[in-house]
């Protein structure tokens, strides 16, 4: 996995963590100030790795609402009018689209949340976009929760969670569906469990006051700890009739996430962190402005990968033609030794003739005598022709159609009606490839191919052609072949010697 950068953002701390490969680094912490700002520069200019924003804010506000089921454009302009009439003075807003009624109208239910006090992160932000930091988006610790309750089987849920830098986080559930997050700092006088106990009642209350929770039914309280606090937030919190506590220990839930990290106290923010790094939650509180330079780096890395892509292709082809000629010269020197022991042959027989023209009486040989033997010898080429005359342009016509491909080639010599010399047979099995289903192109580029040869002074016959239109013929196809299949086909080729 490629590296990231993590930040995360609460009222008075902001920190940097590196992760790759599941584990966390160690956080770098930045002040508010001109001199964390310089040093927040220094860091940005040695990573360039994507950006990860989680905030956990107590300025985090959220509002679920019952709306007419839109698509497209319309539904782009009802969340602007939601947004304008609850949160115009931030530009950091969400909507979730959490799920359509299945009965009466089948309206959406869609959770409006924004961060209200954008000053928080503004001054951040701006330093971030100022070195073209890649930033993937900003997410909040409630949305981020959002996959860790997904294997809770719940009506209602409240997941418990503290971080060491912002507090005690709660969030509310219903039916697997987020609907109200609450953040406490926590006093440094009050411990863990105390803050619990005191938080938990609260919430319940409040919850009660907003009718979020069905009276009557019991409210599931999940907590996010480490194994050596669950003893005492276990004695500090007995369950009653009306919140029944549950525990999720730490170092399980990072083994269930493939965290590297050892968790050494109750600390949750490394897990969601973590969890942010892995698996993002759909939507963030970042416009595209603010992902701009994140889209670039994205375009970047895909036609890094484009061009990698295409070398290897180019690797592979190259080697494939390699071979392919290597076939080629293969027959080309069986060729040319043919051709070497014809032409020893014809030098023989010169030789032999020239020895033998005068008479066994020391006599020359008659005019006559000499005009018939040479007549012979004239006739005689056109019965022992050599391969390169007779291949020339057949190989002339296979280098301009670089789609068919040769499997096997032979010839013989034929006395044909009409020619007073032997002419060559020869038998051309080869196959068309790179077409496709496209039957109609690859006909007509063995047709062109045929009038190549012909125009060469071959006559050309086919014997098999890759669809047989005839009317003894049959024209059938698999779906389950595959397309690249090459076409096989044979023709007779007849080369007569030009007397």
């Amino acid at each position: 996995m490629s590296r990231k950068i993590l930040f995360f953002l609460s009222s008075d701390k902001f920190h940097a963590q590196t992760w790759k490969n599941g584990e966390l680094g160690k956080p770098i912490y930045f002040l508010n100030s001109a001199e964390g700002l310089e040093q927040l520069s220094d860091f940005l200019r040695s990573h360039r790795d994507p950006t990860y924003i989680l905030v956990d804010l107590i300025e985090e506000d959220f509002r679920h609402e019952v709306v007419p089921h839109l698509t497209g454009s319309n539904h782009h302009d009802l969340v602007l009018r939601k947004f304008e009439q609850y949160y115009r003075s931030t530009p950091f807003r969400l909507a979730r689209r959490q799920r359509r009624q299945s009965e009466g109208r089948r309206d959406d239910e869609i959770l409006f949340s924004a961060l209200t006090n954008p000053a928080r992160i503004t001054a951040w932000l701006e330093l971030l976009l100022l070195h073209e930091t890649p930033i993937a988006g900003i997410y909040s610790l409630p949305h981020a929760s959002i996959p860790l309750v997904k294997e809770i089987e719940y009506d209602q849920l409240l997941l418990l969670s503290w971080e060491k830098d912002a507090g005690l986080r709660q969030s509310y559930y219903y039916n697997q569906r987020l609907r109200f997050s609450r953040l406490t700092p926590l006093n440094t006088n009050t411990s863990f469990a105390e803050a619990v106990a005191a938080e938990t009642a609260r919430t319940y209350q409040y919850l009660q006051s907003l009718s979020l929770t069905p009276r009557g039914e019991l409210l599931k309280a999940h907590i996010i700890c480490h194994a050596q606090d669950k003893e005492l937030l276990d004695a500090s919190l007995p369950s009653n009739n009306h919140i029944q506590y549950a525990y999720i220990d730490m170092q399980q839930l990072g083994k269930r996430l493939k965290s590297k990290n050892t968790f050494t106290d109750s600390d949750a923010t490394p897990i969601f962190l973590h969890q942010l790094a892995i698996k993002p939650p759909r939507g963030n509180y970042a416009s595209s402005e603010h992902r701009h330079f994140y889209f670039l780096w994205q375009t970047k890395r895909a036609l890094f990968g484009l061009a990698a892509a295409t070398a290897l292709v180019c690797i592979v082809w190259s080697g494939f033609a390699f071979m392919q000629s290597s076939g080629v010269d293969a027959e080309i020197e069986t060729l040319n030794l043919q051709s070497n022991r014809i032409m020893a042959q014809s030098r023989e027989i010169t030789h032999d003739f020239q020895n033998d023209i005068l008479n066994k009486d020391g006599s020359t040989v008659t005019a006559t005598d000499m005009k018939t033997a040479v007549t012979l010898f004239r006739k005689l080429q056109f019965y022992s022709m050599p391969p390169q005359k007779i291949l020339k342009e057949l190989t002339t016509a296979l280098d301009s159609f670089p789609r068919i491909r040769t499997i096997k080639l032979g010839w013989q010599a034929s006395n044909l009606p009409g020619s007073s010399y032997p002419s060559q047979v020869i038998t051309y099995n080869g196959e068309l490839a790179d077409f496709g289903k496209n039957y109609r192109s690859a006909l007509d580029y063995l047709d062109r191919f045929q009038l190549a040869l012909t125009r060469a002074g071959y006559t050309v016959t086919p014997i098999k052609m890759p669809l047989d239109f005839s009317s003894k013929g049959s024209i059938s196809a698999d779906i389950r072949e595959s397309s690249d299949k090459p076409s096989e086909f044979s023709l007779k080729i007849i080369w007569r010697p030009q007397e």
